[in-house]
């Protein structure tokens, strides 16, 4: 090998290895860029703000537990969501079940009674799981045997499960001395999560939470149904070809996404809202598939993005006492962190051409 080819294959092993962290950068730097620029659009300083935001959100034990039990519900949702996408199944109906789920738990929260506490919890979060589940279900066997687009029956049940729910909540359910729109009764004691922390929303229910997050990267990465579920997701054809049953696995796909949801909006009643509202999870579902889609449908990637937005949300409430700055801040810039993750190849083989062009190595 002479010198000119080892010093080439040398620029060519810096410029991949280049390549790969720009790749992994290119999405944060993009967000931290907006959140600088709306920042300074208030007329604050950007760096002294942020860190504001970021000591409210981080800066001791309470602020972390804080910051986590406001998300607890979000870490299932997701999970939920990337059960549905790791078959290859792109269901947008997280938000309806987590309403469903949330309907159910306040229900048999407020009229199922004399059990122990911890009884109580599972027989709501099992029944709002069950419902859940059974709905999404039914969307896995469109999808299988009818062959019904997944992503428009899932997209057009949220306008009808949602308004629903709403519709219960305001009718049979409503309680009429409460002053949020569509409330329904308050749940029993008994089917409260306890307090972890005080001063804090955190609770007992975060084991749950964790555990069900174990459940989920165990069996989508180390079981036989995780593997045949992305076979399915992955490869179709050969997955046929080898004697699987792609109806049956999607359905059962389909039915763990939606109880996975359905869990995510009765832990919202059982844990911190105690009682079922008509605003009680808008936007929670959606946001759920972006962060779905920012982890790659990969459980422990998605655990990571649910945490960093709950951070960022947590600062940005700060940020909006401090600066005149919305709090919607936090989803602007998950948003624009999704559009820059998704072009970041594209921009780093732009560069990476434009620099071969130049170096006379194309």
């Amino acid at each position: 090998m002479t010198t000119q080819t080892l010093e080439r294959t040398t620029r060519v092993r810096g410029h991949g290895q280049i390549a790969r962290v720009a790749r992994v950068l290119i999405a944060p730097v993009a967000g931290l860029l907006v959140a600088v620029a709306l920042i300074q659009a208030g007329g604050f300083q950007p760096v002294p703000t942020i860190l504001v935001g970021l000591e409210y959100a981080l800066g001791s034990i309470d602020a972390i537990a804080r910051t986590l039990a406001w998300g607890l519900p979000l870490y299932v949702a997701t999970l939920g969501v990337v059960v549905g996408f790791r078959t290859g199944l792109f269901t947008v109906g997280a938000e309806g079940q987590i309403y469903v789920g949330a309907l159910v738990g306040a229900v048999s929260g407020a009229f199922i009674g004399g059990m122990l506490p911890i009884a109580h919890q599972a027989v709501s979060l099992a029944l709002a799981a069950l419902v859940a589940g059974a709905l999404s279900a039914g969307l896995g066997w469109l999808a299988a045997h009818w062959n019904v687009d997944i992503v428009l029956s899932s997209l057009l049940a949220n306008y009808i499960l949602v308004p629903v729910c709403i519709f219960l909540a305001n009718g049979p359910f409503n309680d009429p001395a409460a002053e949020a729109p569509g409330a329904t009764i308050p749940i029993l004691p008994s089917a409260e999560f306890a307090g972890l922390l005080p001063r804090t929303q955190m609770t007992w229910g975060i084991l749950l939470v964790v555990g069900l997050a174990t459940l989920v990267w165990w069996v989508l990465e180390r079981s036989i149904a995780g593997y045949r579920w992305r076979m399915i997701g992955e490869a179709p054809g050969f997955a046929a070809a080898t004697g699987v049953n792609i109806g049956r696995w999607q359905i059962l796909a389909m039915a763990g996404s939606g109880a996975l949801c359905g869990v995510a909006g009765a832990f919202l009643v059982l844990a911190t809202q105690g009682r079922f509202t008509s605003e009680i999870a808008v936007g929670l579902g959606w946001i759920a598939i972006m962060l779905a889609l920012m982890g790659r449908s990969r459980p422990l990637l998605a655990i990571v993005w649910v945490t960093v937005y709950s951070v960022m949300q947590a600062a940005s409430r700060r940020i909006e006492q401090v600066a005149d700055v919305p709090s919607d801040i936090a989803l602007l810039v998950i948003c624009t962190i999704l559009i820059a993750a998704a072009a970041a190849p594209g921009i780093v083989q732009l560069v990476t051409d434009v620099g071969r062009k130049r170096h006379g190595m194309a």
